[in-house]
């Protein structure tokens, strides 16, 4: 009996943390992006540099919960709520193509253009992955490589 429940309690876990994962992808729409900066001590989030006016894109398909300018240094930004309390962030856009309530659909809706507004010295998107609507309180931000590392636009030297 315990090998039963157990078993079913795996599935169940892997039935809610790989769809998470693995239908998520790489959010700049060129193979010859990379990233410039990882995700680790006080940054939360992976710079993936490109040039200025490459479509960024949602890792996955959800619906858009905000989309503007925040004096936040992250400057033209655009959240995408994707279930299950799953946010992803992109910041430092050249403009947001983007509007609360857009539904989106996974590396096709573009959600804006690689840029650099708010607080930065190149062209480039800063990506976050939240655990809960960004910047809430009891919200998290965890590494995005565990979720974009694929995808048709995902540069060879990742794959």
């Amino acid at each position: 009996m315990r090998n039963v429940q157990r078993s079913f309690l795996a599935a169940v876990a892997a039935a809610l943390i790989l769809p998470s994962i693995a239908l998520a992808s790489w959010p700049v729409a060129t193979t010859s992006s990379y990233v410039s900066q990882w995700f680790r001590g006080s940054h939360y989030g992976l710079d993936i540099a490109a040039a200025a006016g490459t479509r960024v894109v949602p890792m996955r398909s959800g619906t858009v919960v905000f989309a503007g300018w925040r004096n936040n240094c992250g400057g033209y930004q655009v959240w995408v709520s994707h279930g299950n309390g799953l946010y992803s962030a992109y910041y430092h856009l050249g403009s947001e193509t983007s509007y609360r309530g857009k539904p989106v659909y996974g590396q096709k809706t573009t959600l804006g253009y690689v840029g650099r507004s708010g607080c930065v010295t190149g062209n480039h998107v800063h990506m976050e992955v939240w655990r809960g609507y960004p910047w809430a309180r009891g919200s998290y931000r965890v590494n995005p490589w565990n979720y974009v590392a694929s995808g048709s636009y995902l540069p060879y030297r990742y794959r």
